[in-house]
């Protein structure tokens, strides 16, 4: 089998990636048989491994996973470490994908020499063919005071556990280098966003951002990670709704909520700015639409309940085909929901700009309604509510019903002012688009979190329900919604 040099044994290297890459929380590809792995592209970017415990050489490896049903391949980044193989590994080694030989293949990431030398390789701007390590201090027309990475040595790094599609590390409490680990070629809207979105007057709508680490795949431009700010203190809206909803039952998560819209809206202002809005043409109105239909025949694929749904589901999907040639089309979020806001001080943040990890670049990277982020939003605040639900206590139904709302309006609140364009004066597109979201999260929880599945069924039966929507009214708006 053909591929790049290796210092190890390739093909044993390639089964051990087969039986490792399926346990992984970020690999993508649980639904599908695995075949076999294949290795296409190794990086080095650390030192020579020492005499005996010396530092580890590091390899990028760009891991392809063939799959059995003869569907397109998928790719994937494996930072790893080198090291040789010693009797009496110590308590922090970390834990090896293999044992090739006389050489221990492990985890780059959760090797802090590794991860220091990455750094170091961001903080000198420096290139690596096939591999970019790009300052954005440096980068044409980005050069931002301040926005250099750090020229001393890391002395500590941890990795974060909370996140499934990426790989984070904290550095120092100050930096957050984050690995993309399903590869996708074109430019990735992480970069792209963030620039647009830096170094503009007003208080920060999401943490600097400070290098890039970017190649080729295929002969085509692929983003590999990126270091950003780490704010220590922070603490995200997925977190701070339950906790509010568990020590506060009853009281209101209002002005929170109204904050994570105004800093939706600011955000979504300043992307229109810098990238422009426009109306759909025929065709791309036809696309939109396409994409939901095509994501409603997946999701019954793999949740039969849904198929009593399908006709008022296409039908939904089809009012707002019609209304959509009216609307503006801009670049967003694209994955918006309570866990991509985060709080440091007064002010919410957005992070994590880079899509849907399953979805087509090409796809993240196209401009749509800004109502699909307000969308997902509105379906975070129903999540909290369920979550809080299945939690021991007198919690009363009606309450967190009632919390969901009032948030969601709360919300719907503070976009309205930071963009002048209230959601809910769109009830049938703000309909259709929750209702996607709600049916993209039935196939999600269904694939991997099949005791969660009945929160997004019951949502997209209530949002059915015409006795139930729409279940807001914008303030001072004492008209019919229809």
């Amino acid at each position: 089998m053909s591929g790049p040099p290796l210092p190890f044994d390739r093909d044993a290297m390639e089964r051990a990636l087969t039986a490792w890459l399926p346990s992984q929380r970020w690999y993508a590809g649980k639904t599908r048989p695995l075949d076999h792995v294949s290795v296409v592209a190794a990086h080095p970017f650390g030192g020579p491994p020492g005499p005996s415990r010396g530092p580890a050489r590091g390899l990028v490896l760009v891991a392809r996973a063939h799959f059995a049903d003869a569907g397109a391949p998928e790719h994937y980044q494996v930072p790893i470490g080198i090291r040789p193989a010693l009797p009496g590994p110590r308590p922090e080694d970390p834990p090896p994908i293999a044992v090739l030989g006389d050489t221990v293949v492990h985890e780059a990431l959760a090797d802090h020499a590794l991860v220091r030398d990455l750094l170091a390789l961001l903080a000198q701007d420096t290139t690596r063919a096939p591999l970019a390590f790009r300052a954005e201090s440096t980068t044409p027309g980005h050069e931002i005071p301040g926005h250099r990475p750090p020229a001393r040595p890391a002395a500590t790094s941890r990795l974060l556990t909370a996140e499934q599609s990426n790989t984070s590390v904290v550095i120092d409490d100050r930096y957050l280098l984050k690995c993309f680990r399903r590869l996708h070629t074109g430019t990735n809207p992480e970069v792209e966003l963030r620039r647009a979105l830096a170094g503009r007057p007003g208080p920060p709508l999401t943490p600097p951002l400070h290098a890039v680490l970017d190649g080729h795949l295929g002969g085509a431009p692929v983003t590999y990670a990126v270091l950003q700010s780490y704010l220590p203190d922070a603490v995200d809206g997925w977190t701070a709704a339950l906790h509010h909803l568990e020590t506060r039952p009853g009281q209101s998560f209002a002005q929170h909520a109204h904050a994570m819209g105004t800093a939706t809206g600011a955000v979504h202002t300043r992307l229109a700015a810098a990238f422009g809005t426009r109306r759909p043409g025929p065709g791309e109105t036809a696309g939109l639409t396409g994409r939901l239909v095509t994501a409603l025949e997946d999701a019954l694929r793999a949740v039969p309940e849904l198929a009593r749904h399908e006709t008022a589901l296409r039908h939904a999907y089809a009012q707002a085909a019609a209304l959509t040639p009216a609307t503006t089309l801009q670049r967003v979020h694209g994955d918006l929901h309570l866990g991509q806001l985060v709080r440091s001080g007064p002010t919410w943040q957005l992070i994590d700009f880079e899509g849907e990890p399953a979805t087509p670049m090409a796809e993240r990277t196209s401009p749509r309604p800004p109502l699909s982020d307000v969308a997902g939003m509105l379906r975070s605040f129903d999540y909290a509510a369920h979550h809080a639900a299945w939690q021991p206590g007198p919690a009363d139904p009606a309450d967190l019903r009632r919390w969901a709302r009032d948030s969601q309006d709360a919300f719907c609140d503070g976009y309205a002012l930071a963009t002048g364009s209230d959601p809910r004066h769109h009830p049938e597109l703000l309909r259709a688009h929750t209702l996607a979201k709600a049916v993209y999260e039935s196939a999600y929880e269904a694939r991997n979190r099949p005791h969660w599945l009945h929160i997004p069924l019951e949502d997209v039966e209530r949002l059915l329900d015409p006795a139930a929507w729409p279940p807001h009214r914008p303030p001072g708006d004492d008209a019919p919604w229809n």
